[in-house]
C-alpha cells in the first residue's frame, strides 16, 4: 500500500514536470511568434515606406518629364508659328487671298458634298441651305475686313477651317494658279488664324481709314 502511494506520488511529480515544461515551451513559442509578428510589421512598414518613396519619386519624375515635354512642344510650336509669320509677311497676298476664298465658296456650294447640310446648316433643307450660302458668297467682298468676318463667323467660320484643313491643299495641287508655294503659306497662315484668332491681327484691316485689329470688336 505504501509502495502504491509512492508510485502515485512519483507519477504526480512527473506529470507536474511535464506540464511545467509544456507551459514553458508554449510561452517561449508564443513570445517568439509575437517577436516575429513585430518584426514582420516593422519590415512591412519599412517596405511600405520605401514603396511610397519610390512612388513619389516616380510620380515626380513623370510630372517633370511631362512638364518638360509640354514646354519643349510649346517652344517648338512657337518657333514654327513665328517662322510661318515671317514667310506670310514676305509674300504678296491680294490675288492669293481671292483665289483661296473663291475656291472655298465653290467647294461650299458644290452639290457633290454635304458640308452645308451636315455641318453648316444642320436640320435645314438642302435648297434653303444652298440659297443662304449663295447669298453669303455673293455679298462677300475680297478684303481683310471680310476675311476677318469669315474666320469668326458662327457658321461659315468652322466650314472655312474644315476646308483649309482637309480640302485646300488638294485644290491647290490640282489648280492652275501660279505661286503655289505662296498660296500654301497663305493657307497655312489662315489655318493658324482659325485656331488662334490673335494671329489674325497680322491681317491689316481698316476702319474709317484707320488700321484696326481683328480682336478689337467695337
Amino acid at each position: 500500500m505504501k509502495q502504491n502511494t509512492q508510485f502515485q506520488q512519483q507519477d504526480f511529480e512527473k506529470d507536474s514536470q511535464i506540464q511545467n515544461v509544456t507551459r514553458m515551451l508554449y510561452e517561449k513559442e508564443s513570445n517568439s511568434s509575437f517577436d516575429l509578428n513585430i518584426n514582420a510589421r516593422h519590415q512591412n512598414v519599412y517596405i511600405n515606406q520605401s514603396d511610397q518613396r519610390m512612388y513619389e519619386l516616380k510620380s515626380q519624375y513623370e510630372s517633370d518629364s511631362t512638364l518638360f515635354s509640354n514646354l519643349e512642344f510649346q517652344v517648338e510650336e512657337y518657333l514654327q508659328n513665328n517662322n510661318l509669320l515671317q514667310k506670310f509677311q514676305d509674300i504678296s497676298k491680294n490675288n492669293i487671298c481671292k483665289n483661296v476664298i473663291k475656291a472655298f465658296f465653290v467647294y461650299l456650294l458644290d452639290k457633290k458634298n454635304d458640308l452645308l447640310t451636315d455641318f453648316v446648316f444642320q436640320g435645314t433643307s438642302e435648297s434653303n441651305a444652298r440659297k443662304q450660302a449663295k447669298n453669303f458668297a455673293q455679298s462677300y467682298s475680297f478684303n481683310n475686313n471680310y476675311l476677318h468676318k469669315l474666320i469668326q463667323h458662327s457658321r461659315y467660320g468652322k466650314a472655312f477651317e474644315f476646308y483649309l484643313t482637309f480640302e485646300a491643299e488638294y485644290w491647290l495641287e490640282k489648280s492652275k494658279v501660279k505661286q503655289k508655294q505662296d498660296h500654301q503659306i497663305f493657307i497655312n497662315f489662315l489655318k493658324l488664324c482659325c485656331c488662334d484668332t490673335d494671329y489674325s491681327n497680322h491681317l491689316i484691316a481698316y476702319k474709317k481709314g484707320k488700321k484696326t485689329l481683328f480682336n478689337n470688336k467695337q
